[in-house]
């Protein structure tokens, strides 16, 4: 049996994540659907009816997801048309969630893929702020409270990218999505501005420097 939190981590990433459905096996019973229906079971308190329901939902949302990423390996795959695809399918998927379950079943499924969604996204902050400790002498608990700050700034730009990821790409929607990530960058800085020190944010901004110029001479 899977541990439950790779199990939760599942849940999101075949469910809700279109910005990882990359990461999923080609055929829907690659998907650990066992595995995913039995943590709903137990957060959502699904009956026997919706546990054979939801079972089917997604073993046609996997097959929905496998269609729509059938063409990922191609040379040159259209991947505007493939996320296009993945959100139809993602959408098709939530109507059917919406029939199976109650108000107060989606309201809990909504704030436990919320949970485990902030989860993800606070790893992956805590491998850069590794990489921050020394340089810039982090405290534990300055670490600590990095974490959601960067974690919640990963999860916004993941989102835009995903949200214009099927969008034609015109002047309007590249303004659009570079003031969104801007905006997200901007939170991002003043929330790390109230754990730093003055010190540690003028270190901070230096190895930023620094990297741009390194990726220029890339």
């Amino acid at each position: 049996m899977l541990s439950k939190s790779v199990m939760r981590a599942g849940l999101v990433a075949t469910m809700f994540t279109a910005s990882m459905v990359t990461a999923l096996p080609a055929q829907s019973d690659g998907m650990d659907i066992e595995g995913i229906v039995e943590e709903l079971t137990v957060e959502l308190e699904l009956s026997d009816e919706q546990v054979g329901q939801v079972t089917e939902a997604l073993q046609g949302f996997g097959m929905a997801l496998a269609e729509a990423t059938a063409t990922a390996e191609d040379e040159e795959p259209d991947t505007q048309a493939m996320m296009g695809a993945v959100k139809a399918a993602r959408a098709d998927f939530r109507s059917d969630m919406e029939s199976i379950l109650s108000e107060e079943q989606l309201t809990a499924l909504d704030a436990l893929v919320d949970e485990v969604f902030q989860e993800i996204f606070e790893s992956l902050a805590e491998l850069k702020i590794t990489d921050l400790r020394a340089p810039l002498e982090l405290t534990d608990e300055q670490a600590d409270d990095l974490k959601p700050v960067m974690g919640t700034a990963m999860r916004g730009m993941v989102a835009v990218i995903v949200d214009y990821s099927d969008k034609r790409m015109g002047p309007r929607s590249k303004l659009g999505m570079a003031n969104k990530l801007k905006k997200i960058q901007s939170d991002m800085n003043a929330g790390m501005a109230e754990i730093l020190t003055p010190e540690q944010i003028e270190k901070h901004e230096a190895m930023k420097e620094a990297q741009k110029e390194a990726q220029k001479e890339d």
